[in-house]
């Protein structure tokens, strides 16, 4: 298990990785890289749009996203916080296999209920 920390900005080098593949492989626009009024360019996590998907994780070459699944939660450290997100439990043997928000937009790509996903991968 890697180490779970609450602050990673340091470690941000502003590649951008991160909001390209959020929006562009996943199709969600949950990263953003923004300025302020002096031009410092930072990292911004919008965790209500985030599926915790885990790619940012993927891509981040610099430890600056830690994605760890502790139980029935999958805790989440970026450059602009740490948040914790409820794992769906599957129905038949108990695993705790992915993030609720994930589900959910995986039921709404697939327009398919969320019943579909009520079993992990090994048991469907």
């Amino acid at each position: 298990m890697r180490e779970i920390i609450n602050d990673t900005k340091d470690r941000c080098i502003l590649c951008k990785k991160c909001v390209g593949i959020c929006r562009k492989t996943v199709g969600r626009e949950a990263i953003s890289y923004v300025e302020d009024q002096n031009g410092n360019g930072s990292i911004v996590f919008d965790f209500d749009k985030c599926i915790v998907c885990g790619s940012c994780d993927y891509i981040c070459a610099d430890n600056a996203i830690i994605i760890e699944d502790i139980v029935d939660t999958r805790v989440m450290v970026t450059p602009s916080g740490r948040k914790e997100f409820k794992l769906k439990q599957c129905a038949k043997c108990g695993y705790y296999w992915a993030p609720e928000q994930q589900i959910k937009f995986m039921s709404e790509q697939a327009n398919l209920p969320l019943s579909a996903f009520e079993l992990c991968s090994d048991c469907r």
